[in-house]
Order: C-alpha cells, then sequence, then structure tokens
C-alpha cells in the first residue's frame, strides 16, 4: 500500500496560480518543432512535505476541426479555474465512470482563425492524494515524486487517445535526480521537462536518491529503499531482449534509448514512450524477469486507446512478445509451461470475452494479462510462424489502432476464414 500523508490545507489563491506559476512563460513559450493536436505549457509548484500541488497550464488546441473537449482532472483539487482565448463556453461534472475520482471539464471552443491555436489555461492546486491509494503506481512525497496520468495529475483529453506535446516548469525544492518522457534539466528554482515527440501522457519522475546504472541503450535508476538486487540481471535482460524485439520488429524498429526506474512497490509496472516503470525485481526469477522486461519494452509499438475496448491490443500482444522471446531464449518447454499456468488462472477465475461487436468497457486484468495473450498464442500456432510474424510486424508498424482495423490485416494477410475463426476466438 502506499504511504498515506495527511495534507495541510495551504491557502493560496486559484486564480493566482496564472501569474504566480509562470503566466509570462506561458504567453511567450515557443511552439513544438513536431506536431501533434495538442500542445501544454505548464508551470507547477510541488511540495513533497505537504503532497501538495499547485499548477497553471495553457493548452494549445491545434486541431482546427476540434469545437469541443472534455478535459478530465482529479477532483481531489475541487474545481479548477478554466479560462482563456479559445474557452466559448464551459462546465463541469463529476466523472460518473470514475467512482468520484475525476471531474469532467466540457469546453465548447471558439471557432479556429487563421490557422492560430486555440487557448484553454487551467489553474488548480491542493493535495494531489488526499486518501491512501489502493495501487499507489504515482506518489508525491520526500523520496520519490512519479506523476503520470493515472492520476489525473493534469487535465488531459478524456478520450485518452490524442497525442499531445509538452514543456513543463516544476518549481521544488531540494536536489532531485529528474527523468521525464523527454528532456529533463534543472533550472532555477527546480526543473524543466520537455516532450517534443507526440505521447498520450505527460510522464515525469524526481528521485531524492537513487543508484544509476548506464548500459549501452538505457540509463537505470534504482529507487528502492535497498538498492542493488537483481540489477545485473535486469541489465542483462533489458540486451536481450532488445535484441529478441528489434530482430521481430525489423524495419519498423529498432527501440529507443530509455529510462528504467526500479521501483519498490511490489506491482504496477507502465511504460510511457522512452520512460519505464518497473516493480521491484528482487523476486523475479530468469523467467518471469525476462518476459517481464520484454513486456514492458514492447509497448514501445503500442498504439491503440489504452482507455478502451481495444487495450488488450496493448497488453495481449505485448504479453505475448514477451512469452515469444521466453520461448525463444529459454525454451519451448519454459513458455508451454507458462501457458499452462495462464490456462489454469483463467480456469480458476473465468473471463469475460475479450472483444466482441459493441464492446466498450476496458477489458478486466485477466482478460489483457491472461486471455488476450492466449488468444493470440492461438493465433500464431493457426496462422503459422511466417505469417504471424508478418502481422506482428504490421501491429508494431502502428498501422492498427483498432480491433476491426486488426481484423482486416488479418483477413489480408491470411483470409476470410482466419479473420472470422479469430472474432469467434476473442469472443469465447
Amino acid at each position: 500500500m502506499g504511504k498515506l500523508i495527511r495534507h495541510n490545507r495551504v491557502k493560496i489563491g486559484i486564480m493566482a496560480l496564472l501569474s504566480s506559476l509562470g503566466a509570462a512563460s506561458l504567453s511567450h513559450a515557443s511552439e513544438p518543432p513536431r506536431p501533434a493536436p495538442l500542445h501544454y505549457i505548464g508551470s507547477v509548484q510541488l511540495d513533497p512535505d505537504a503532497g501538495w500541488i499547485g499548477a497553471g497550464w495553457t493548452i494549445l488546441i491545434k486541431d482546427p476541426a476540434l469545437d469541443h473537449i472534455d478535459f478530465s482532472l482529479t477532483s481531489a483539487f475541487g474545481t479548477a479555474v478554466v479560462a482563456g482565448s479559445g474557452v466559448k463556453a464551459m462546465r463541469s461534472e463529476i466523472d460518473p465512470n470514475s467512482y468520484g475520482g475525476a471531474r469532467i471539464y466540457r469546453v465548447d471552443l471558439m471557432p479556429a482563425e487563421g490557422g492560430r491555436p486555440r487557448r484553454v489555461k487551467f489553474a488548480y492546486a491542493g493535495p494531489l492524494f488526499p486518501e491512501e491509494l489502493l495501487l499507489p503506481i504515482n506518489s508525491l512525497d520526500t523520496d520519490k515524486i512519479e506523476l503520470t496520468v493515472d492520476s489525473d495529475w493534469f487535465p488531459f483529453d478524456a478520450r485518452f487517445d490524442t497525442k499531445l506535446t509538452a514543456q513543463v516548469n516544476v518549481r521544488i525544492d531540494g536536489d532531485w535526480t529528474a527523468i521525464g518522457l523527454g528532456n529533463a534539466e534543472r533550472v532555477q528554482g527546480g526543473y524543466r521537462f520537455t516532450q517534443e515527440a507526440p505521447a498520450l501522457d505527460i510522464a515525469l519522475a524526481l528521485l531524492s536518491r537513487s543508484v544509476v546504472v548506464k548500459t549501452d541503450n538505457y540509463v537505470i535508476y534504482d529507487a528502492r529503499p535497498e538498492p542493488g538486487t537483481k540489477v545485473d540481471e535486469l541489465s542483462d535482460a533489458l540486451a536481450v531482449c532488445t535484441t529478441y524485439l528489434n530482430g521481430v520488429a525489423g524495419p519498423v524498429g529498432p527501440l529507443p534509448p530509455a529510462s528504467i526506474i526500479i521501483t519498490g512497490r511490489p506491482e504496477g509496472s507502465y511504460a510511457r514512450g522512452t520512460l519505464i516503470a518497473l516493480t521491484d525485481i528482487e523476486n523475479e526469477d530468469e523467467e518471469s524477469l525476462r518476459q517481464f522486461t520484454c513486456h514492458e519494452l514492447a509497448h514501445h509499438w503500442s498504439h491503440a486507446n489504452p482507455g478502451g475496448p481495444d487495450n488488450w491490443i496493448n497488453e495481449g500482444f505485448a504479453d505475448h512478445l514477451g512469452n515469444m522471446a521466453v520461448r525463444d531464449m529459454l525454451g519451448r518447454d519454459v513458455f508451454e509451461a507458462r501457458m499452462a499456468r495462464y490456462a489454469e488462472q483463467l480456469t480458476e477465475a473465468g473471463t469475460e470475452p475479450i472483444w466482441t461487436q459493441g464492446t466498450t468497457d476496458r477489458p478486466t486484468y485477466l482478460t489483457l494479462y491472461r486471455a488476450a495473450p492466449m488468444a493470440l498464442r492461438d493465433l500464431e500456432a493457426k496462422m503459422g510462424e511466417a505469417d504471424f510474424a508478418a502481422l506482428m510486424q504490421q501491429v508494431m508498424a502502428g498501422s492498427v489502432r483498432t480491433t476491426p482495423e486488426l481484423m482486416a490485416m488479418i483477413e489480408q494477410l491470411a483470409g476470410a476464414d482466419m479473420r472470422d475463426w479469430f472474432e469467434v476466438r476473442l469472443g469465447a
């Protein structure tokens, strides 16, 4: 469980945040060099002793076709102030699908003029985690600050399907190691994080202590209370997984250099482009560490909407790639034993269909990490390794975002009968 932090109420005017948190820099910041529908310019103040955050954002809406956009932000901040020349009207409400954890800001946009981006500004302040987290993927304390979209810490497009770029100035006292999805640098009063490559998230971490290990393609930050265990084994797993995955990807590779954070938590890993956070690896054996590492690296090629029913593509393909790597490295017997454990877990717990026509809900854990990779195992066996390898490359190339798109690709590669069989398999 995450540490429960008792927060003191901080008396600060929300309206003042747009100026006190860098309004001057917001109005003069330059456009990012790479295109994305949204660009975020943020000034954020962090108080890890209180678990408190204050933030001011200017969001540039660069898609002229949008006439409205819904933003999601944690309701722990109360109601944010929303302003800006691009805002025609705004209303907010608690997201009925978030168990009270998020507030939706429904923004009607002014018409786009002359190709100029519309500006929407947010300001808010308060404790980010007023209650103990059941799965503390994110944290804001004196040892480690880890912020991703999982905590709704910044206002993001509620469709969860829109790429963004960002420049975020973070004010914080003390000396930290800064890691971001992109460039992280020390500046006066804090740190600047710049994301020039379009991504779905603004992800960053600040570590008060860590042991740094550099390898050919990765920098490992061991942020555990007692660092060092299994780091050499992780370095080996990163090397062999990179070689294997680049071989599968072929012309749509290779994997880029990335930052790897080893956390002390027992569950809750994620990959955000070139920033990957792992759980504590102390008790991982060779098989699980290699599969786990290959799975997270494979998310470099994930392109489906992670918030919807097609997320099975992201997790299923990443997990099966990890299982294929285990088969390649450790042998078919190890692979088949792993598949038998998957099947046993599904038999004991039961599961839902992976995907059917009209599915709208995000799949459950067992569906994502057990049923989906087993369905892909069956598809590989039925298609044959050569055709399945071609399918994997096309998925990794980024042309597949939805299940119907995947079905069309299977039909093109292996015929309508194969497509129909797999659709039945997903719905079983």
